[in-house]
């Protein structure tokens, strides 16, 4: 389960880095792109934040579902607000996106249900890590696109 959780993570990490850093640039994102990115980013950290600094109980397992789901629809929409001009590579890295967001969420839930985050200090670490990046990337976002891209 560790190898899976990390090797998903890093994955995701790279792949959504690209996606930030160089297919979003290549482009002009418009408004509800930009804002729609937020709200995708905000909820993502909010539930790895959630298993990461609680301890998991019935109550907090059903917020986690409910929230973890609507968080898989939001990240959905955005196929409804991208442009159709979007290049191949980009729709290729969003489909993988995709699939590796739900099974993220999922590792992390199944880890904070088993406690393994509290039991496995290392790991722990490595997932705050996780979430680190996390904040800086959303940080990014809204430092580039709101203000430095708009100049």
């Amino acid at each position: 389960m560790v190898l899976f959780i990390t090797l998903t993570t890093i994955t995701h990490a790279l792949l959504f880095a690209y996606d930030e850093y160089f297919l979003k640039r290549k482009r002009n994102l418009s408004v509800i792109e930009i804002n729609s990115s937020l709200l995708d980013g905000i909820l993502y950290i909010g539930l790895v934040a959630m298993t990461i600094f609680t301890t998991y109980s019935e109550t907090l397992s059903s917020i986690y579902i409910a929230v973890s789901v609507l968080s898989c629809l939001s990240i959905l929409k955005n196929e409804l607000i991208y442009p159709l001009n979007i290049n191949r590579d980009e729709r290729i890295v969003h489909a993988c996106l995709y699939v590796l967001h739900p099974l993220i969420l999922y590792c992390f839930y199944h880890s904070w249900s088993l406690n393994f985050f509290h039991t496995n200090m290392t790991y722990w670490l490595l997932q705050l890590g996780y979430l680190v990046l996390g904040f800086k990337t959303i940080s990014y976002h809204v430092i580039y696109w709101h203000y430095i891209h708009q100049k």
